[in-house]
């Protein structure tokens, strides 16, 4: 063979190594990149981003997180949210120490909440979100914002908002069932079904969940179950493309939902788990549909055009028993209805450098009241009520890169209110002090945002934000009080956010420092001279904490996780029933949670999860003496639970568990007195079968 022949060929087969070299490098940088954490895209402030260019302390939730902890309902999820307390059966639960209803709760007929929760743009009624856990079957993601979002939110997020959104139709077929089966009598089935119903222009998605649980808790005295659970769910949405700039989508649902007493009696403040002795079966149900209807039009590569307008019905009754005796019979029935309405007009920017929404807000908000006292066969007091709350806001944020690697947040919002609110009281043999009430109010508002973001490296982002949080006032609705005016409440929270990828993304970690003061705070308490619960703007406190996260993709096969909150309230100035609780922190805020969890995936598919949850101890409440002193701090106790799930696939057939408090920790969630309490659940377990066609 010649020179030159040799040389060709030498060069040739160089060539070729070069090349297989190259392409297995590129492959092997691929394989690299795709070993990422997956990028999440957050909604519920109304501007599109990232979540780690986003410096509120949000917690977001995929459809694949769901199901890797095995997560039945809403209570799964915010147990093991940094910063987020929680109890069994969801009643009472709240972010950064602030409860759903607020301090003022007046029951599930008050408008005003702390917590504003949105499923597909609908406003959910208050009393939804203590009844029942909410499900999460068909769910795509839940954003849970801690921390005031009174600029975007408007009325009800002083202490934060869940934005909730069930998974969209697509054009491609496809049909899901499943079957669940678990301790305590509990359970379930559910379908969905999504298709094209005209090819291209509209597709449908009918999501429907029917689950049912006896529940731990024994009547002993009435020999039966005592909060027996019973919820059903039916959603339909269509997706409508009139045009290539146009998306129309329409949500329907309806929620019906059962629960008796999620209490046990106690001797001498030592729970008798799981007993309770009442002669009247407590019963809440709560029927509700929403709808809702959303338009995004395309302008050109930089506006859009949105516009939502949603309603929410909702119905609910109940039976109390009064006296919480076998002795005495004594009821109280309730009969409260609500309608929310709204109407969402905004326009959207977004270029490289730019990013903002602007809009106007519609709100119509009404609720009735028909609450009785029934002693024997004797109705001795029926009150009667109506509020009317009309609410009206323009709001706007502008996001902007003024230099490389520095952005500029601002946002406002002016929100102007109306409350009307009548009482009366058609039957009442004993003593009311406001007999009859015509009160009217009003208040306008500015919610300023001010912040700024600096990109540290790519993958490392600093900011610091202030804005004011609001709650409006109202007229206390709270049965056989003084039905007085109370004002709006303000928070005022500067806030130091933190957003680091590590590791070539396979490691992300989020923290959030926050100090925030609280001004004119709503807090109800009992008048001592006529012995009536009031609700007034009685007292000012500050909260100081930190919430970290963090979540590692170790191997393609496993993925952890780790949360930490430490939260620090404590009231500035409250006096209640004549007890001064200035320098106490607030009641049901636990002070430090903490989660941590692994999820593996072996090569034939099953899955095996597990979560270690941490909450800490709380004040529940506090004993006085005829003196008006202190003579006992009644505290919830501090809790580790562990919970395992598994799931294993079998083709278009998956088998799926879940054991939840492992180990059968007894704990008091809800200290209210010697006789009677609130406890945790016990261990429970479930198994499901899901098929997807």
């Amino acid at each position: 063979m010649s020179n030159f022949k040799k040389s060709t060929l030498a060069v040739a087969v160089a060539s070729g190594l070069m090349a297989a070299t190259s392409v297995l490098a590129a492959e092997e940088t691929k394989g690299e990149q795709a070993l990422q954490l997956k990028e999440v895209m957050i909604t519920g402030e109304k501007i599109q981003r990232s979540e780690e260019k986003t410096l509120s302390s949000v917690a977001v939730v995929t459809a694949d997180d769901m199901r890797s902890h095995g997560d039945q309902d809403l209570q799964g999820v915010l147990d093991r949210t940094p910063g987020v307390y929680a109890q069994s059966g969801n009643e009472n639960w709240g972010i950064r120490g602030i409860p759903v209803s607020g301090f003022d709760d007046q029951g599930p007929a008050a408008m005003n909440g702390a917590v504003s929760v949105y499923v597909d743009d609908a406003l959910q009624a208050n009393r939804l979100l203590t009844l029942n856990p909410m499900a999460l079957w068909d769910m795509e993601q839940v954003e849970i914002y801690r921390g005031a979002q009174s600029t975007t939110q408007g009325r009800n997020s002083l202490a934060g908002a869940i934005i909730m959104r069930s998974k969209d139709p697509t054009f491609d077929p496809a049909f899901s069932v499943r079957s669940n089966v678990g301790k305590y009598g509990e359970r379930g089935a559910s379908a969905m079904a999504n298709g094209s119903l005209i090819d291209g222009v509209v597709a449908g998605r009918l999501a429907v969940d029917y689950q049912t649980s006896d529940g731990y808790i024994e009547n002993d005295f009435l020999d039966m179950d005592a909060n027996q659970l019973r919820s059903s769910n039916i959603r339909g949405k269509f997706l409508i493309l009139p045009s290539d700039d146009m998306d129309v989508l329409l949500t329907f649902s309806r929620t019906k939902q059962r629960s008796g007493i999620n209490a046990v009696a106690a001797s001498d403040a030592r729970p008798d788990y799981y007993k309770l002795y009442e002669n009247t079966e407590t019963l809440h149900t709560l029927a509700q549909n929403t709808a809702t209807a959303k338009v995004d039009y395309r302008l050109d590569d930089f506006w859009t055009l949105t516009s939502v307008t949603s309603g929410t019905w909702s119905k609910y009754d109940s039976i109390l028993d009064f006296d919480r005796t076998t002795t005495v019979t004594q009821t109280a029935p309730r009969h409260n209805e609500q309608t929310l309405g709204s109407q969402e007009l905004r326009l959207g920017y977004a270029s490289d450098r730019v990013n903002g929404v602007m809009g106007v807000y519609l709100g119509r908000s009404k609720g009735e009241i028909d609450d009785k006292l029934v002693s024997g066969t004797t109705v001795a007091l029926n009150q009667k009520g109506e509020t009317k709350i009309d609410s009206h806001a323009v709001f706007g944020e502008l996001n902007w890169e003024f230099v490389d690697d520095w952005q500029l947040i601002t946002g406002l919002r002016w929100d102007h209110e109306k409350n009307n609110t009548k009482i009366d009281y058609p039957v009442r043999l004993v003593a009311v002090p406001d007999p009859v009430v015509d009160k009217d109010l009003s208040s306008s508002v500015l919610l300023p945002k001010i912040g700024i973001s600096h990109d540290l490296t790519e993958n490392q982002v600093l900011g610091l934000t202030w804005q004011r949080g609001y709650r409006s006032g109202g007229v206390n609705i709270r049965t056989r009080s003084r039905h007085d005016t109370y004002d709006p409440e303000f928070t005022s929270t500067y806030e130091l956010a933190w957003r680091g990828n590590w590791l070539d993304r396979r490691l992300r970690t989020t923290a959030n420092l926050y100090h925030t003061t609280w001004k004119d705070q709503q807090v109800s308490f009992r008048n001592i001279a006529d012995n009536t619960t009031q609700v007034s703007n009685a007292a000012d406190s500050r909260m100081i904490g930190l919430e970290f996260s963090a979540e590692y993709l170790v191997t393609s096969q496993l993925l952890v996780n780790a949360g930490f909150a430490y939260n620090d309230t404590q009231y500035k100035s409250f006096v209640r029933d004549g007890v001064d609780l200035s320098g106490y922190e607030f009641v049901n805020a636990p002070q430090k949670m903490a989660n941590v969890g692994a999820n593996y995936t072996f090569g034939n598919g099953l899955m095996i999860g597990g979560d270690v949850i941490y909450q800490g101890q709380s004040i529940s409440n506090f004993d006085t003496n005829s003196a008006r002193e202190i003579t006992k701090v009644r505290r919830n106790d501090s809790v580790t639970l562990v919970n395992l799930n598994a799931e294993y696939p079998i083709g278009d057939l998956t088998l799926s568990g879940y054991v939840h408090n492992l180990f059968d920790e007894k704990y008091i969630t809800n200290n209210q007195g010697d006789t009677l309490l609130d406890v945790g659940a016990p261990m429970t377990l479930g198994v499901a079968a899901r098929y997807d066609f």
